[in-house]
Protein backbone atom coordinates (compact mmCIF):
# COMPACT_ATOMS: atom_id res chain seq x y z
CA UNK A 1 0.00 0.00 0.00
CA UNK A 2 1.40 3.16 -1.67
CA UNK A 3 1.62 6.30 1.22
CA UNK A 4 -1.08 8.02 -1.43
CA UNK A 5 -3.97 5.26 -0.32
CA UNK A 6 -6.42 6.07 2.13
CA UNK A 7 -6.17 3.39 4.69
CA UNK A 8 -10.17 3.15 5.15
CA UNK A 9 -11.33 2.48 1.52
CA UNK A 10 -7.95 2.20 -0.53
CA UNK A 11 -8.51 4.94 -2.93
CA UNK A 12 -5.83 6.72 -3.98
CA UNK A 13 -5.13 10.79 -3.19
CA UNK A 14 -5.65 10.69 0.30
CA UNK A 15 -4.92 14.29 1.22
CA UNK A 16 -5.45 13.98 5.16
CA UNK A 17 -3.72 12.71 7.66
CA UNK A 18 -5.22 10.99 10.79
CA UNK A 19 -3.77 13.04 13.85
CA UNK A 20 -3.67 10.29 15.71
CA UNK A 21 -1.89 7.76 14.01
CA UNK A 22 -0.71 9.62 11.02
CA UNK A 23 -2.17 7.23 8.35
CA UNK A 24 -3.31 8.99 4.92
CA UNK A 25 -6.79 9.42 4.85
CA UNK A 26 -9.10 10.67 1.95
CA UNK A 27 -11.55 13.45 2.70
CA UNK A 28 -14.70 10.85 2.43
CA UNK A 29 -13.27 8.79 5.15
CA UNK A 30 -12.32 11.44 7.48
CA UNK A 31 -14.04 11.81 10.70
CA UNK A 32 -13.80 15.15 11.72
CA UNK A 33 -14.47 15.80 15.60
CA UNK A 34 -15.76 19.85 16.04
CA UNK A 35 -13.43 21.56 18.55
CA UNK A 36 -16.04 22.29 21.26
CA UNK A 37 -17.57 18.66 21.17
CA UNK A 38 -15.95 17.84 24.43
CA UNK A 39 -15.78 21.30 26.15
CA UNK A 40 -17.59 20.92 29.00
CA UNK A 41 -14.69 18.46 30.16
CA UNK A 42 -12.48 20.45 32.96
CA UNK A 43 -9.60 18.88 31.24
CA UNK A 44 -9.88 17.48 27.56
CA UNK A 45 -7.24 14.23 26.98
CA UNK A 46 -4.64 14.34 24.04
CA UNK A 47 -6.11 11.82 22.30
CA UNK A 48 -9.52 13.64 22.16
CA UNK A 49 -8.24 17.03 21.60
CA UNK A 50 -7.57 16.54 17.71
CA UNK A 51 -9.97 17.89 14.65
CA UNK A 52 -9.01 14.76 12.28
CA UNK A 53 -9.60 10.81 12.32
CA UNK A 54 -9.42 8.02 10.56
CA UNK A 55 -12.68 5.54 10.64
CA UNK A 56 -10.37 2.99 12.80
CA UNK A 57 -9.30 5.81 15.37
CA UNK A 58 -12.53 7.32 15.69
CA UNK A 59 -14.37 3.79 16.79
CA UNK A 60 -11.49 2.67 19.10
CA UNK A 61 -11.02 6.20 21.17
CA UNK A 62 -13.53 8.71 20.05
CA UNK A 63 -16.38 6.78 19.87
CA UNK A 64 -16.44 5.21 23.61
CA UNK A 65 -15.50 8.65 25.26
CA UNK A 66 -18.07 10.71 22.78
CA UNK A 67 -21.01 7.76 24.39
CA UNK A 68 -19.61 8.28 27.93
CA UNK A 69 -19.61 11.96 27.35
CA UNK A 70 -23.29 12.05 26.44
CA UNK A 71 -24.10 9.82 29.01
CA UNK A 72 -22.79 12.61 31.73
CA UNK A 73 -24.61 15.10 30.10
CA UNK A 74 -27.95 13.57 30.23
CA UNK A 75 -27.16 13.20 33.76
CA UNK A 76 -26.31 16.76 34.30
CA UNK A 77 -29.62 17.81 32.85
CA UNK A 78 -31.13 15.91 35.38
CA UNK A 79 -29.68 17.28 38.30
CA UNK A 80 -30.72 19.17 41.07
CA UNK A 81 -29.85 22.33 41.06
CA UNK A 82 -30.69 24.41 44.71
CA UNK A 83 -29.15 28.31 45.11
CA UNK A 84 -27.61 30.14 48.24
CA UNK A 85 -31.04 31.88 48.22
CA UNK A 86 -33.61 29.28 48.45
CA UNK A 87 -35.00 28.77 51.78
CA UNK A 88 -36.17 25.07 50.98
CA UNK A 89 -35.38 21.93 53.18
CA UNK A 90 -32.62 20.07 51.30
CA UNK A 91 -33.18 16.00 51.88
CA UNK A 92 -29.08 15.37 52.13
CA UNK A 93 -27.59 12.33 51.67
CA UNK A 94 -24.33 13.40 51.65
CA UNK A 95 -22.12 16.17 49.83
CA UNK A 96 -18.38 16.68 48.61
CA UNK A 97 -16.07 18.30 50.50
CA UNK A 98 -14.61 20.16 47.39
CA UNK A 99 -16.33 23.24 45.80
CA UNK A 100 -16.89 23.06 41.99
CA UNK A 101 -16.11 26.56 39.97
CA UNK A 102 -16.66 27.40 36.90
CA UNK A 103 -15.84 30.46 35.12
CA UNK A 104 -15.54 32.60 32.06
CA UNK A 105 -19.38 31.27 30.07
CA UNK A 106 -21.13 33.41 28.34
CA UNK A 107 -24.36 32.93 30.12
CA UNK A 108 -25.89 31.82 33.09
CA UNK A 109 -28.05 28.53 31.99
CA UNK A 110 -24.44 27.42 30.49
CA UNK A 111 -22.82 28.40 34.36
CA UNK A 112 -25.12 26.02 35.74
CA UNK A 113 -25.54 23.41 33.33
CA UNK A 114 -21.05 23.14 33.38
CA UNK A 115 -21.12 23.00 37.47
CA UNK A 116 -24.44 20.08 37.04
CA UNK A 117 -22.03 18.28 34.56
CA UNK A 118 -19.13 18.36 37.00
CA UNK A 119 -21.21 17.07 39.68
CA UNK A 120 -22.95 14.15 37.70
CA UNK A 121 -19.11 13.02 36.16
CA UNK A 122 -18.84 12.91 39.91
CA UNK A 123 -21.72 10.59 40.33
CA UNK A 124 -23.63 12.92 42.43
CA UNK A 125 -27.62 14.04 41.61
CA UNK A 126 -27.59 17.80 42.38
CA UNK A 127 -24.99 20.83 43.25
CA UNK A 128 -25.98 22.75 46.36
CA UNK A 129 -25.17 26.38 47.82
CA UNK A 130 -24.84 27.40 44.37
CA UNK A 131 -23.74 31.25 43.44
CA UNK A 132 -23.57 32.36 39.92
CA UNK A 133 -22.00 35.67 39.89
CA UNK A 134 -21.92 38.34 35.95
CA UNK A 135 -18.80 40.07 35.43
CA UNK A 136 -19.17 43.24 32.69
CA UNK A 137 -16.74 43.18 30.21
CA UNK A 138 -16.71 46.39 28.07
CA UNK A 139 -14.91 46.70 24.50
CA UNK A 140 -14.92 50.03 23.72
CA UNK A 141 -18.90 50.72 22.94
CA UNK A 142 -19.80 47.14 23.40
CA UNK A 143 -20.22 45.17 26.35
CA UNK A 144 -21.19 41.54 27.32
CA UNK A 145 -20.88 40.05 30.11
CA UNK A 146 -18.98 36.91 31.68
CA UNK A 147 -20.38 34.64 33.98
CA UNK A 148 -19.13 32.49 36.35
CA UNK A 149 -20.18 30.20 39.38
CA UNK A 150 -19.71 27.73 42.14
CA UNK A 151 -21.49 24.75 44.25
CA UNK A 152 -20.88 21.70 46.20
CA UNK A 153 -21.88 18.29 44.49
CA UNK A 154 -24.51 16.46 46.54
CA UNK A 155 -26.00 13.63 46.72
CA UNK A 156 -30.07 14.25 47.52
CA UNK A 157 -32.94 12.13 48.18
CA UNK A 158 -34.65 12.73 44.52
CA UNK A 159 -38.45 11.25 45.89
CA UNK A 160 -38.33 13.83 48.96
CA UNK A 161 -37.52 16.84 46.68
CA UNK A 162 -40.61 15.59 44.03
CA UNK A 163 -42.97 15.39 47.21
CA UNK A 164 -41.52 19.28 48.45
CA UNK A 165 -42.19 20.69 44.91
CA UNK A 166 -45.89 18.19 44.91
CA UNK A 167 -46.21 19.38 48.13
CA UNK A 168 -46.09 23.75 47.01
CA UNK A 169 -48.05 23.20 43.90
CA UNK A 170 -50.87 21.87 46.37
CA UNK A 171 -50.78 25.04 48.08
CA UNK A 172 -50.31 27.88 45.65
CA UNK A 173 -53.74 29.79 45.27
Amino acid sequence: MSAQECVSCGKPKAVLNCDVCQDPVCKKCDQILARDTFSFLPVVPEALSHMHYCNNCHDSIVAPELEAYDEVMEQAKAVYVFFTTQRKEIPLIRKEREVLKVKDCDDRDETILRLAFLSAKQGFNAIIEVEVNAEKVRDGAYQTSRWSGKGVAAMVDGQKVELQDKRKAMYRY
